[in-house]
């Protein structure tokens, strides 16, 4: 296959993305990639200053590039985009300039964020957008429902991670302390008031404007993000992992449940529709109701005290990480998907 790969970050020759993962006879695909990484410092309208618009200036330059390729004989196979970050202004490009020769493929898609503003721009791009994955079961009904995307445009594949905390040598549990790693959609108010005099230090690892307005009891500290080889040993080296989120009906927090789940941690996580299919509770953590301050409390001074406990399910949650969410895992699904992009004779272009 000839693919042009939007992504949100680096990638330097020899590294193929997602293509180290993938078996040798995808190993003959010819990859493009373009890529952006602007800094995300801002929250909500504060995007606009520095972040949304590098994703647009992306968006233009996969059009132009893909366009020349068209224009010289070389027609990409598939545009393949990471996230709807990338993706997203992709497809308003392609409705915009009714460039739909090559099919567009947008992986781990979600509608979210400043985007729910404006339904009705999301529904009037969706027709440019020919197939896409998404991180949780429940979200191929969301996206049917809201943006009226037909259901067999859209596939549910689960998140993968590379194993970050391989050769650290860090032990689970000797930093004794609660990690809560994360910023979109998370819940750190209801976090903060059930630690809060817990007696058991607690690091949170996000952006200040993801804790603005809720209340900093002293066992706790506040650290910014850092490079991945110092969160990851910020993560083996836990007791255990909570991931508070708001009651969302998209997927969010599962990059950091999967995290978690590499590093043989147990994780407390609040019971939205989009971590069902990776925490099993009472085996490899424990689910607590949404803004549910008291039973977040209980879970964590429940883990506390049970170290052994603790062990069981963070060996449990390793094990289920080995068998579904490593980043060959992840890499297959994709790419199966991408295949059938590719092979289909009958893909819904821009309807008329």
């Amino acid at each position: 296959m000839r693919v042009l790969c939007l992504v949100d970050g680096p990638v330097y020759p020899p590294d193929r993305w997602m293509w180290n993962h993938l078996p040798q006879e995808a190993q003959n695909d010819d990859v493009d990639f373009l890529w952006t990484s602007p800094a995300d410092r801002f929250p909500k309208w504060g995007k606009l200053i520095s972040y949304y618009p590098q994703y647009g200036w992306l968006a233009w330059r996969a059009f132009r590039q893909s366009s020349w390729h068209n224009d010289g004989g070389g027609q990409y196979d598939v545009i393949v985009a990471w996230e709807s970050k990338t993706g997203f202004p992709a497809a308003l490009m392609r409705r915009l300039t009714d460039a739909l020769q090559t099919p567009l493929l947008i992986l781990a898609f979600s509608f979210k964020g400043l985007a729910t503003q404006c339904v009705a721009i999301g529904r009037w791009v969706m027709p440019a957008v020919s197939a896409m994955t998404v991180a949780s079961a429940a979200e191929c009904r969301y996206y049917h429902d809201l943006l009226h995307v037909p259901e067999d445009r859209i596939t549910f594949c689960p998140i993968g991670w590379h194993d970050i905390c391989c050769g650290l040598g860090a032990r689970h549990g000797e930093g004794a302390y609660i990690l809560a790693p994360g910023r979109s959609y998370r819940d750190y108010h209801t976090f903060l008031t059930a630690v809060t005099g817990i007696g058991y230090p607690v690091i949170v690892v996000t952006r200040r404007f993801a804790l603005r307005g809720a209340p900093i009891p002293p066992e706790v500290i506040v650290k910014e993000y850092m490079p991945e080889r110092e969160y990851a040993r910020l993560l083996a080296s836990a007791s255990f992992v909570v991931v508070p989120l708001q009651n969302v009906p998209f997927a969010a927090g599962v990059e950091t449940i999967v995290q978690a789940m590499s590093a043989g941690q147990p994780v407390i996580v609040t019971d939205i529709p989009c971590v069902a299919e990776y925490v099993i509770d009472g085996v490899t953590g424990i689910l607590v109701p949404p803004y549910d301050s008291e039973a977040l409390r209980e879970a964590c001074l429940y883990l506390a005290s049970h170290s052994t406990v603790c062990a069981q399910m963070g060996a449990a949650a390793r094990r289920r990480y080995e068998a579904n969410f490593t980043a060959e895992h992840a890499a297959r699904r994709h790419y199966a998907v991408m295949q059938q992009v590719v092979n289909s004779t009958h893909l819904v272009g821009l309807e008329n």
